[in-house]
């Protein structure tokens, strides 16, 4: 069910589509629906860009070769890529024995890859962290301490830590880092999605084809996230609410676990437009308490 205010996209799929890409990079872009660009195998654009994913659709041997770069291009703008260069197209035989007959069958499927790609010209510095310090609550003194000191190299991988408190690590990869975009967008073994008009409304992860866990993404009119509801087949169910203020910026995030106040996250911006500080409250509490603080630095593209 969508929330109020949300938008219900069109040219829905109800088709699950196995999430063969592979990450290149762990920028995180905003996935959207504009067009992408196609190039061909010996077409590398000559402006600077990075390689987002390798990306790869497989069919029917007689669906029309225009429908798989059509596929290919939807998996681009889930990654707010630019442009998809196709690789190369391959037909797979499949040999099978029917087990009552004995008569042997081989089906013929084709399959396409390519790389996603963003023009470095187009990135959104606001997304691309240099470094992250966090710093944890202290009830009894009513001041922030250090926790834990992240860096992170320009494609979003991190480059280094320093734990500051014991369990640091712990503490921020339960309250931070399991709602950062970059853990609810990661890809893996297992994983599969559904899109409508290019923007990922559901993710199910599968192991051993027994269901973990399903993602539903619920959007605003404006196409950006409204709300991501989680339910894990073995814990808690879990929603996280997006909520923006009037220049359009991401303000606050609101998490409820089980149905109930877990966790808010603030937003304050500096005079960039960059989101320089994030405190997190602890709202499964009487009273709502700050308990973790977040400041960060970003790279320039020249720094890219």
């Amino acid at each position: 069910m969508l929330m109020a205010g949300a938008t219900s996209l069109s040219a829905c799929t109800s088709t699950l589509y196995p999430e063969m890409e592979i990450p290149l990079s762990k920028i995180p872009l905003q996935p959207h629906a504009n067009e992408i660009d196609v190039f061909f195998a010996g077409e590398w654009p000559q402006e600077q860009y990075i390689k987002l994913a390798a990306l790869e659709t497989r069919s029917t041997e007689y669906v029309p070769y225009a429908s798989m770069i059509r596929n290919l291009q939807d998996q681009a703008r889930a990654y707010g890529a630019d442009a998809v260069v196709i690789q190369e197209k391959n037909i797979v035989s499949d040999v099978h024995t029917d087990v009552i007959t004995n008569r042997v069958h081989t089906t013929n499927s084709s399959g396409l890859v390519g790389v996603a790609i963003k023009f470095k010209k187009n990135l959104d510095t606001n997304l691309l962290p240099k470094s992250q310090q966090v710093e944890v609550y202290d009830a009894k003194t009513g001041t922030f301490q250090p926790l834990i000191d992240l860096a992170y190299l320009p494609n979003g991988n991190l480059k280094a830590k320093e734990e500051l408190r014991e369990n640091a690590a712990l503490v921020y990869s339960n309250y931070i880092g399991n709602y950062s975009m970059r853990h609810l967008r990661d890809h893996g073994p297992g994983w599969s999605h559904r899109l409508q008009e290019g923007y990922i409304v559901e993710r199910v992860l599968h192991t051993d084809g027994i269901l973990q866990k399903r993602m539903e993404f619920d959007y605003d009119t404006a196409k950006r996230l409204k709300q991501i509801r989680i339910k894990n087949m073995k814990g808690p169910s879990e929603e996280i609410n997006f909520v923006y203020d009037e220049n359009g910026r991401l303000s606050q995030r609101i998490i409820l676990k089980s149905g109930k106040p877990y966790l808010e996250e603030v937003y304050r911006y500096n005079e960039a437009g960059q989101a320089a500080e994030v405190q997190v409250y602890n709202t499964n509490l009487p009273v709502k308490q700050p308990f973790l603080r977040s400041a960060y630095t970003y790279y320039t593209l020249e720094e890219i």
